[in-house]
């Protein structure tokens, strides 16, 4: 199956995985209070949004959350205020404009730490307000590895992982 990477671009040798969506009713694994963490809302189309996958320094020291670049052009050049709102809880941080790496501060180790973040987690950060005075992020948590038919491909260019929606 050849799938369009790129105008210009054809892959002949990919495998398209489409993602396999289950109701978190019928998951018997996840602790009781778990269950909210399996709420989403749609995200705005008014909007703009970054994802990240968890990594071990995203949610053990040293706790750190860089900016995706692509997303830098949302965001102030300057020390911002921030604050992070998720399941009817918000925290309190500062988003580090003025550094060439742009990050949240070190208190993104208290949203880590309260939403009990593991690597392989995912979250989505939809930028709800941003002036030079305030950044504000309506962050939804996906738990959960990727699936073993996923991790197991796509290590080399010889066998890129293509997910179809």
């Amino acid at each position: 199956m050849e799938t369009p990477l790129c105008p210009s671009k054809q892959l002949s040798d990919a495998h398209p995985i489409k993602p396999k969506v289950e109701p978190c009713e019928n998951s018997l694994s996840l602790a009781p209070d778990a269950r909210e963490d399996c709420e989403t809302t749609p995200l705005s189309c008014n909007h703009h949004f970054f994802t990240i996958i968890l990594s071990r320094t995203h949610v053990q020291k040293p706790f750190q959350l860089c900016i995706p670049g692509r997303f830098h052009k949302h965001l102030p050049e300057e020390r911002t205020s921030t604050t992070l709102i998720c399941r009817g809880r918000s925290w309190a941080m500062h988003y580090c404009g003025d550094l060439k790496t742009k990050k949240l501060d070190a208190d993104w180790m208290d949203f880590a730490v309260d939403n009990r973040l593991q690597v392989n987690d995912a979250c989505v950060f939809e930028l709800v307000t941003n002036t030079r005075e305030e950044v504000v992020f309506q962050v939804q948590i996906l738990r959960g590895g990727l699936p073993k038919d996923i991790t197991s491909k796509g290590y080399t260019a010889d066998e890129p992982l293509v997910i179809v929606g």
